[in-house]
């Protein structure tokens, strides 16, 4: 009997160690999505599950104030928005969860910003956020700032705590800069971090 007993220990513990073992195994890379037009509860839910069944997993959302310029139509448009806190595996799998949010909402585009060490490859953008901007101020601000709209597509501020929220290629520092301080931002203020951006189409 003890040596059954003691079977069914090993047996057990092999069973609940074994996933333990295996996501520590698995490299997790933080990463930003952000989806415009969801800001109700059922929709972020909707999005929540279609984020895991992609491979990727939520660690939070904030919702946000968005403006951003449409290409097609060639206007700013304002929405609700919404940005994700992805944990990512390694690999496609950013892409391929803001390609199937993008048609799961019919949106235009999907914002993705991967966390990456500042001369690392790849890193080709700048996350910036700045504390104390309006929502109404950044709107008119990019409305009115024509150079930004095919450079730096758009901006949110969070509902929450009045944060400006850009993500910007390394390039286009000068407009983002530019920006910040017509929307009423300091940009003394801003915090910023490395990384590798897309728009997925």
């Amino acid at each position: 009997m003890r040596s059954i007993l003691l079977w069914l220990m090993v047996l057990c513990g092999a069973v609940f160690l074994t996933p333990t073992a295996r996501s520590a195994a698995t490299p997790c890379q933080p990463a930003e999505l952000f989806l415009a037009g969801n800001p109700d509860a059922p929709s972020e839910l909707q999005a929540d599950a279609t984020i895991l069944r992609n491979g990727a997993s939520v660690q939070g959302s904030t919702p946000l104030d968005g403006v951003y310029w449409s290409a097609p139509l060639r206007q700013t448009a304002s929405e609700p928005s919404r940005e994700f806190h992805l944990c990512v595996p390694e690999g496609p799998t950013l892409h391929d969860v803001a390609e199937a949010l993008r048609h799961q909402f019919a949106q235009e585009a999907v914002l993705t910003f991967d966390y990456l060490p500042q001369n690392a490859p790849g890193a080709d953008a700048v996350a910036i956020r700045v504390p104390d901007v309006d929502a109404a101020r950044l709107r008119a601000a990019f409305t009115a700032d024509s150079p930004a709209h095919d450079r730096l597509l758009g901006a949110s501020v969070t509902t929450t705590d009045h944060t400006l929220i850009l993500v910007a290629a390394q390039g286009d520092l000068d407009d983002a800069r530019r920006l910040i301080g017509e929307a009423g931002g300091d940009w003394e203020a801003a915090t910023t971090a490395y990384g590798r951006r897309e728009v997925v189409r």
